[in-house]
């Protein structure tokens, strides 16, 4: 399949306007409801036919939708325009919200550049320049508050929505957070536990009579699971276990008889929170072989936040169009995104049954100052997006 016309009219510099106007609006989770709002006028001025879905009035998600799903398949782009919040201005070399192109053309700088506004311009710009072309089914854009913190009030309102039939449900997602233009057809499940050692609380002067430090106990378990986990998958890497926090002690003159760590691990395809769990248990039982006053407690899953490691399979209809159209666009071989990676919204749609690509741009400092998009790349990303379409909604040339 040869480029489209669509791709060919995909034009640099209004992608850079949509993108540096949504930079220009603070929007760090929780304060979504200007950069929305913004989002609704630009479309009802481009006659854009959209919803407001929201569990929260002040922090809403918009969803634009272009064609007609009873002609075709349903395409959803997902991106979100929430963002951390600058705690570090005085590092920056430009205005977070003053959106800056480099002298050279090759990025844009503002908070959010990067995570994720651009990739959302791209999207919105999609919609306007796809409007009226001849296709076979539902383009839409999933514009969603909440995704840094949680998603409750973004993505999944919108899935919850879905789920109720006041939303078509998509066929196909793409979701539009950074990935080197490289295709991310899976991410790590999510698995936090705590783990509590138990002493043996005691007046400091008696601490080596009747009591046992559960400080000591843990740093023993600490050193055992903080590793490096010799597994691998193709579509994501290795698996990840770190421990990110740890609490003990009431006094200074006090034994401490407990010690808890909170542990974050991430899991790749074919681990479960049971082979995870058999595993751990395994390693801190092996110590108990040297030391018999080495004890512990689980608390798995904590926050109830577990999600297992999902993938897209390579075969499915929508890596396979991604992968063409990468190979069309760029005259190179698509790549897999394997990097050290953290979540996106994609779970949630691979969780409701939706096959769902990633597949963004590259970009600089995410989260910290000077954070930056490179400009070449959105315009990859749009190009790419408009072949995919073509090739799952059968988009004339």
């Amino acid at each position: 399949m040869a480029v489209n016309r669509w791709t060919e009219l995909v034009d640099r510099e209004a992608i850079v306007a949509i993108a540096g106007d949504l930079v220009a609006i603070p929007s760090p989770s929780g304060q979504e409801r200007n950069v929305m709002a913004f989002v609704a006028d630009w479309c009802g001025k481009r006659g854009l036919e959209f919803q407001i879905a929201a569990r929260d009035p002040s922090r809403p998600n918009i969803v634009v939708s272009i064609g007609d799903s009873d002609t075709g398949p349903t395409i959803a782009m997902n991106g979100h325009l929430d963002t951390v919040p600058v705690s570090d201005a005085a590092a920056w070399r430009t205005d977070p919200f003053a959106p800056t192109v480099s002298a050279d053309g090759s990025r844009l700088y503002g908070r959010g550049a990067s995570d994720m506004k651009s990739s959302v311009g791209v999207m919105l710009y999609l919609m306007e320049l796809l409007r009226d072309a001849p296709w076979r089914g539902r383009l839409q854009t999933h514009v969603v508050s909440d995704e840094e913190l949680s998603g409750n009030y973004g993505t999944l309102h919108v899935l919850d929505e879905i789920a109720a039939g006041r939303l078509p449900r998509p066929d196909y997602c793409f979701i539009g957070e950074k990935s080197d233009l490289k295709v991310r057809n899976a991410e790590r499940g999510i698995f936090n536990f705590e783990i509590t050692f138990l002493g043996r609380a005691s007046h400091t002067a008696a601490a080596r009579a009747t009591g046992i430090n559960a400080i000591a106990k843990a740093a023993k378990g600490v050193l055992a699971l903080e590793r490096d986990l010799e597994k691998f998958h193709p579509s994501v890497g290795k698996p990840v276990i770190s421990v990110n926090t740890i609490r003990a002690g009431i006094a200074h003159n006090v034994v401490p008889g407990e010690c808890t760590i909170q542990v974050d691990r991430r899991l790749i395809p074919g681990e479960t929170r049971e082979s995870v769990m058999t595993e751990v248990r395994a390693i801190l039982d092996a110590i108990t072989a040297d030391d018999p006053d080495f004890r512990y407690t689980v608390d798995e899953d904590p926050r109830n936040d577990y999600i297992p490691a999902n993938i897209t399979p390579e075969e499915s209809p929508l890596v396979q169009a991604f992968q063409a159209s990468v190979r069309e666009v760029t005259a190179q071989e698509p790549e897999y995104f394997v990097a050290w990676a953290g979540a996106t919204d994609g779970r949630f749609y691979r969780q409701a049954g939706i096959e769902t690509v990633g597949f963004g741009p590259g970009g600089e400092n995410a989260h910290g100052a000077n954070e930056a998009v490179f400009v070449d790349d959105l315009v990859t990303q749009a190009r790419v997006y408009v072949e995919t379409i073509g090739r799952l909604l059968g988009l004339d040339a």
